[in-house]
């Protein structure tokens, strides 16, 4: 999940973003009843909000891009609601930390689109997975795994490589690899050679500068570029595509899975980036309380 989001948020760090605090959290979060947790995490969204005002009004703003008619209350009690969700997010990220394969997959307790996948396994091209900040993410890779598949994050290094390091742990934990791009001239031999092996290559596509290797595409009414790299993957390897995400629904979660997008020419790829951007803009509509975007559209 190609993530450039780290640096392009505010100045101003989040005192969860340091490297004892990761370290302890996904320790020690496991100990407390949920209950318990998320009660702590909603007063960590509370302060927040006033600590990090600048990340609180691009959400806003963003949000207005997707609501233009919404009242100023209704975009701040909506903002309010998606910090209390990240930090119900993070509680979650803690408690998987050390959980069992098993136990983890109990927590998305309804699938959508299960034959979507299935299908796109059958071609036997390999998976290239399309997400965004959207519920939680992490949770996709482990899901994928239960079907044997070995699925490979792709993201550019964290701007301390400490929390790059627990991350990676994270993940590899639970058998999911990390494709580190950015410095790393080898990395799109990574992805070929992990398609070649029938896994799954997964990006996060909502967070994306503009250059020579984006697309700038309408995104709730707004030019925004996407990356180009998945969709000139999928055309050279035949490898299809799915836009795939894990949201939060009472207390579980939904796995979803959009049918399979095939990427055969020129044409077909510009296609394919609109129909994704799309089907963003729909699950975001659906789940705005779990869009956790906080940089400008």
């Amino acid at each position: 999940m190609a993530d450039r989001s780290e640096a392009s948020l505010p100045a101003s760090r989040h005192f969860l973003n340091f490297p004892l605090v990761y370290k302890l959290g996904t320790r020690l979060i496991g100990y407390f009843p949920r209950s318990i947790s998320y009660g702590f995490a909603g007063t960590i969204a509370r302060v927040s909000e006033f600590l990090y005002r600048p990340a609180f009004n691009v959400v806003m703003d963003n949000l207005k891009l997707v609501f233009p008619t919404a009242t100023r209350e209704e975009l701040q009690n909506l903002t309010r609601e998606i910090f209390r969700n990240y930090s119900r997010y993070l509680v979650d990220y803690g408690r998987c930390a050390y959980m069992k394969h098993e136990r983890i997959l109990q927590e998305i307790s309804m699938y959508q689109g299960r034959d979507n996948l299935e299908s796109a396994i059958k071609m036997k091209r390999g998976i290239i997975l399309l997400t965004a900040h959207l519920g939680n993410w992490e949770l996709g890779g482990i899901f994928l795994g239960s079907y044997g598949l070995r699925t490979n994050v792709v993201t550019l290094p964290d701007e301390d490589p400490s929390i790059h390091k627990i991350r990676q742990w994270y993940r590899e934990r639970f058998h999911v690899n990390t494709i580190t791009i950015g410095d790393n001239p080898l990395s799109s031999l990574d992805l070929l050679n992990a398609l070649q092996r029938e896994e799954v290559v997964a990006m996060l596509i909502d967070r994306y500068p503009e250059g020579p290797d984006s697309t700038v595409l309408d995104f709730f009414g707004r030019p925004t570029p996407f990356p180009r790299g998945p969709f000139i993957l999928a055309r050279i390897t035949g490898a299809p595509i799915i836009v795939s995400f894990v949201v939060r629904e009472g207390d579980a979660y939904r796995g979803i899975i959009e049918e399979p997008i095939v990427i055969s020419s020129d044409e077909e790829e510009v296609q394919a980036q609109r129909k994704v951007v799309k089907i963003l803009e729909k699950y975001i509509i659906m789940y705005t309380n779990q869009w956790y975007n906080f940089v400008p559209i």
